[in-house]
């Protein structure tokens, strides 16, 4: 069973979708020369420079470990070595989670990890280190459901 796979598709998915105050903009005739939506590439997929959901579910199997999300344990080390307890223990216990910015998530993994990510995919660096300081808060939130690394879900 691949967990974190899941796991991305709700995270992913929860991304998209309006907030529930939002209405959903009614149609409107095409304009000539109208440019795709803003957030999205001209195909309707993301923007340029940015990681597709296909090469995002790759980098966080590569960052976790696999579909089972064996790392978590040495993602969550990884962060608290680098001074971020507080921020990663309130992903892992249930209620808020506390922001992470990019300069954070390049700090915790390194510039050189971060590049050789970004090249392999051919995306943007720093759109690439805000993505994962976007998603990293909530993937560790849903693999920890219970509140402690223990106890996350097999």
């Amino acid at each position: 069973m691949d967990i974190l796979g899941e796991i991305l598709k709700q995270v992913l998915a929860g991304a998209q979708q309006p907030q529930p105050q939002q209405r959903a903009p009614q149609p409107r005739a095409p304009q000539p020369q109208q440019r795709a939506p803003q957030g999205q590439g001209p195909q309707g997929g993301p923007p340029e420079g940015m990681p597709s959901p296909d090469d995002l579910s790759e980098i966080f199997k590569q960052i976790f470990g696999g579909g089972q999300a064996e790392k978590l344990p040495d993602v969550v080390r990884q962060f608290e070595e680098k001074g971020l307890r507080d921020q990663v223990d309130s992903w892992v216990r249930t209620g808020p989670n506390k922001p992470v910015d990019r300069r954070q998530i390049e700090d915790v993994f390194g510039s050189r990890e971060i590049d050789e990510l970004a090249r392999r995919k051919n995306i943007d660096r720093d759109q690439l280190a805000e993505v994962l300081s976007r998603y990293i808060p909530k993937i560790i939130d849903e693999l920890t459901p219970a509140g402690t690394l223990d106890q996350r879900r097999r």
